[in-house]
């Protein structure tokens, strides 16, 4: 390997050269005290290396027990840091940039197992993938459910933004053009860009966005959040008002306390963003008609999302008729509800079809109708059926990054070869081409209301006009979200 230093506004970062591509690992973008705002990181001094991946947000899943991750150096909550990989040999020519934000519910996972050197080298283009504070660390309304007015709501959408920001002034240094930069994301990562439609303070900051399986109705509304927040106090022993107190509580009591919360409001994620009125709307109704960002968006969402929720339980949304069904009469008339339930049939089938739509499916693809009323929109149905998971949340991830070994094998159903080989060149063919010019492969037609063009990709592809139209019809653009109700404990 060659050594590649490039100097940033805090300082000379010395990255490495392998083959076609150059990589600089763990870069810091911000950094934040506990429960603060993401702050500039103070300059240092000579050449600091940056050839390894740093430390990720401490998480745990759900209410489990055994799978909290705290222990340096894979996880530290000095986590806010990014990857970047770009060509070798740009010949002075700046790159689209494709920013990354990972999914994981806003609990688990980071930036570090999605390796960009791939897609880096066949779109010729600047690849960064970015950590944010997830779980109670940065998504708890404690400014309102503890009398903490100090502590900024959505700290993780925040360190999104102050990751924007440090691209915005510093890719140039990488070979990356500050005005082509598309943000991405799959789930929490896919609600993620989203919101980040929706904060006029993060337009600047991006020229394109892609959303993979997710749309702002997984969020909390704010009374929803306000209520974590305050349970978080009784939980922890902590008073209002007493930052200082909350702060000197242990990372393994703080996410003991996220998955007892997680285990008193199942279905639910336990800390989330919410619907602040600040960087956000006020509620998900004014999401719905307040403007997105004047960018192209490519979206979608797979067939069966909640396939791997039934296989791989964890309480994070809902998958059960009676789950689905009080949440829908919790938020809509009676009558829409009665319509909507008679679209889908009493079977096991129709049930993961009511809560993929509910959870995934419907409000990813109503954001990207709405957004096409004014702004270029193409959107997707990923189709492709594992043989045990079915067209699975998360599955098109095998298709976009490289998985390999036994363990891609084991994700994709099969050999990544012939059919399969084709489908995730597909994919990655139009993620480039829309991050390199701002739309899809000619052969995929835009989308819009009257003219509802998805295509669905499998191994063999097809563009179809309105599928599940009785389905979307009876929706009538409307979305529910498990965490816009007031239920706890």
């Amino acid at each position: 390997m060659t050594n590649i230093n490039v100097q940033t506004t805090s300082g000379w970062l010395e990255g490495a050269k392998a083959g076609n591509t150059i990589r600089w690992l763990g870069i810091p973008y911000a950094h934040a005290e506990r429960f603060g705002p993401p702050e500039p990181v103070a300059p240092w001094e000579g050449t600091r290396p940056v050839k390894e991946f740093a430390a990720q947000c401490p998480q745990r899943r759900g209410s489990e027990t055994k799978r909290a991750q705290i222990a340096p150096p894979s996880h530290g909550e000095n986590c806010l840091n990014l990857n970047i990989w770009a060509p070798a040999g740009s010949g002075g020519t700046l790159k689209p940039v494709m920013v990354w934000i990972h999914g994981g519910a806003f609990l688990i996972s980071g930036s570090n197992p999605y390796n960009g050197v791939e897609l880096s080298d066949l779109g010729d283009m600047v690849v960064v993938t970015i950590n944010y504070r997830l779980g109670v660390l940065g998504f708890a309304n404690f400014a309102e459910g503890l009398d903490m007015p100090e502590v900024p709501s959505n700290l993780g959408l925040r360190d999104q933004i102050a990751a924007l920001e440090w691209v915005r002034d510093n890719i140039q240094a990488f070979g990356g053009d500050p005005s082509r930069v598309t943000i991405s994301g799959e789930s929490a990562g896919s609600i993620s860009v989203s919101l980040l439609m929706l904060c006029r303070r993060a337009w600047p900051l991006f020229h394109g966005a892609i959303m993979q399986s997710g749309a702002l109705s997984l969020i909390h509304d704010r009374e929803k959040s306000r209520r974590v927040g305050e349970q978080y106090g009784k939980l922890l022993g902590v008073e209002a008002s007493n930052l200082d107190a909350l702060r000197r509580v242990s990372l393994a009591q703080l996410l003991d306390a996220q998955a007892t919360i997680n285990s008193q409001a199942p279905n639910v994620i336990p800390a989330a963003p919410w619907f602040d009125g600040d960087l956000l709307p006020a509620s998900l109704e004014d999401a719905r008609t307040a403007p997105t960002a004047p960018v192209p968006l490519l979206a979608g969402a797979n067939r069966e999302e909640t396939r791997r929720f039934e296989l791989f339980p964890g309480n994070l949304v809902p998958i059960h008729w009676q789950d689905l069904e009080r949440i829908l009469r919790s938020q809509l008339p009676p009558d829409q509800v009665d319509r909507i339930m008679a679209t889908y049939p009493a079977t096991p089938s129709g049930q993961r079809a009511l809560a993929s739509d509910l959870t995934f499916i419907l409000p990813t693809r109503h954001f990207a109708e709405r957004h096409s009323a004014a702004h270029p929109t193409w959107y997707y149905s990923f189709d492709y059926g594992h043989p045990v998971l079915g067209a699975c949340h998360a599955l098109d991830l095998a298709f976009l990054w490289p998985v390999r070994g036994i363990l891609g094998l084991l994700v994709r159903g099969g050999p990544m070869r012939g059919a399969r080989a084709a489908l995730g060149n597909r994919i990655k063919a139009n993620w480039i081409h829309f991050v390199r010019n701002g739309c899809a492969l000619p052969d995929w037609l835009p989308y819009a209301a009257d003219t509802p063009n998805v295509r669905r990709f499998n191994l063999t592809d097809e563009m179809v006009s309105g599928p599940d139209h009785e389905r979307y019809a009876a929706w009538a653009g409307r979305d529910v979200g498990p965490g816009l109700t007031t239920t706890l404990g």
